[in-house]
């Protein structure tokens, strides 16, 4: 992203995150543009950012996004998209396995580098943005276009909580295992061109949060009855 891209796009998710654009509200790339005071250029690059890290969600055929959160979304059809989101995912990581080429596993490692430091520093917000570039970078690059198209248009990009209370009990839910895969392994599976290994490792990974989401899902719901 260009150094405009990027003010655009930390500019769009602080106005998300104050309010300014509420959940379900149409922003168009006119109205983000405005609401910045940038041209369409990099504002557009922004919104495709924001999208693929969950926060926005693509609707329509003008290009409008709308802001989601995972308080707004129906449980169920939450669950069928993480379920899908295992297989999507997970089979990317087999066909980059067979098709990367070494400026791309060179690349892959770099982006891994940049979530396990994230992760070190103790930065949320920079180690959801590092782990979403990894994991588009997989998608973008296996060498099966239809795996990123499928992805965008089911909307399997991780939901956002707009409750902190809501995330810190989703990630409570979790399972704590030592021996659960980091992005650096993931991609040295991808390097040794192990297409078993890449594909089991990021499932694993994934299958985590999904139970995890299918967990709190059940408690709130033993609450209300």
């Amino acid at each position: 992203m260009t150094n405009k891209s990027v003010q655009a796009y930390r500019q769009i998710k602080q106005l998300i995150h104050e309010g300014a654009v509420p959940p379900g509200e149409r922003l168009t790339e006119a109205k983000a543009a405005s609401l910045v005071g940038m041209s369409r250029g990099p504002v557009r690059e922004s919104l495709v950012r924001l999208e693929a890290e969950g926060l926005l969600e693509n609707r329509g055929s003008r290009r409008s996004r709308v802001v989601v959160y995972f308080e707004d979304q129906n449980p169920e059809d939450m669950l069928v998209r993480y379920e899908l989101r295992e297989q999507i995912e997970s089979g990317a990581a087999r066909l980059a396995a067979k098709n990367m080429t070494g400026w791309q596993v060179d690349r892959l490692r770099e982006l891994a580098r940049a979530v396990n430091e994230s992760q070190n520093l103790g930065d949320p917000e920079n180690h959801k943005e590092a782990m979403s570039a990894f994991r588009q970078f997989i998608l973008e690059n296996c060498g099966n276009p239809l795996m990123l198209e499928i992805w965008q248009s089911y909307n399997l990009a991780p939901v956002r909580t707009r409750s902190p209370e809501v995330e810190s009990a989703i990630v409570g839910s979790i399972p704590e295992n030592e021996n659960d895969p980091s992005p650096m392994e993931i991609a040295d599976a991808i390097a040794a061109h192990d297409a078993d290994l890449a594909e089991q490792l990021l499932k694993q990974r994934v299958r985590r949060i999904t139970e995890a989401i299918r967990k709190y899902t059940w408690d709130q719901k033993a609450k209300q009855e």
